[in-house]
């Protein structure tokens, strides 16, 4: 009877060990996103400036918007530039000023091929002269890995491949910062592409909010920076409405990603301290 009495304990313990680890990455992504939102009430509070405030209120008549990343960030799937476009022709309505655009995004690139583009002299100019920039970066990272050396081999090696997507996220934020210190950075999460009826979905949603974690924890010491919750735009659920092939977004797709990067640009915080 103890023994049986001991083992339930100790299963009950690896339950609740199992589901924190499980869960945590979320729980944080939570806390961080709540952390950003503007505080909604009657005093005026002159640190509760939202991004989209901040961007009407700027003596500017005209901003720069570059994009960098991979095929999502040049907008593959789409016969109107993708996200980018977008975003901007809704920012022009909501502010009244001028957005122009330079999309520098790759077809292919990982996060270490984005380190070695930002080397380059001209990409370098353009983070300078920039007021926005919209990075997305990461999902190639492990894709790449899965088509030279197999699925198995990119399981295997899923925390060395996160590893290197962090430090090289961290790079990068710090190229842009040591060239701009100003400019708004605006990070996409990556979004979940496995069917929920896959018996392995379970695991790349685990594996998705680890990844998108290391985001929100970047953008948040390199401030000022917000995350699109691009998963929320784009769940499995109704894949079938927004994907373009097995990876990109598709015109609906890419409208969705759009109207969560203004509902974020609307709701947070934009701090002048940081």
């Amino acid at each position: 009877m103890k023994k049986r009495y001991i083992f339930t304990i100790l299963l009950l313990f690896l339950i609740i060990g199992t589901a924190g680890w499980y869960y945590y990455p979320q729980y944080k992504i939570n806390q961080i996103k709540k952390e950003s939102m503007v505080v909604k009430n009657d005093k005026k509070d002159t640190n509760q400036e939202t991004y989209l405030e901040y961007l009407k209120q700027s003596p500017k008549s005209s901003f720069v918007h570059i994009v960098l990343g991979d095929s999502v960030a040049q907008g593959r799937g789409s016969d109107q530039g993708g996200f980018p476009v977008k975003v901007n022709k809704s920012l022009e309505n909501l502010t009244g000023k001028k957005f122009e655009l330079e999309n520098l995004g790759v077809s292919g690139a990982t996060s270490k091929g984005l380190v070695n583009q930002l080397k380059q002299p001209a990409v370098l100019e353009a983070v300078q002269k920039a007021d926005i920039i919209s990075i997305n970066i990461g999902g190639n990272d492990i894709v790449q890995v899965a088509k030279t050396e197999g699925p198995l081999k990119a399981i295997q090696g899923y925390d060395h491949v996160k590893n290197e997507y962090e430090k090289n996220l961290q790079d990068i934020f710090k190229v842009i910062r040591s060239q701009n210190p100003n400019a708004i950075l605006v990070l996409n999460e990556l979004y979940n592409v496995v069917n929920t009826d896959k018996n392995y979905y379970p695991a790349s949603e685990k594996l998705l909010n680890d990844w998108n974690l290391i985001a929100y924890e970047t953008a948040l010491s390199n401030k000022p920076a917000l995350v699109v919750p691009v998963s929320e735009a784009l769940p499995t659920k109704d894949m079938d409405k927004w994907l373009y092939d097995s990876i990109h977004p598709n015109e609906e797709g890419y409208e969705r990603i759009a109207e969560k990067t203004i509902t974020v640009f609307k709701n947070h915080s934009y701090k002048t301290e940081h």
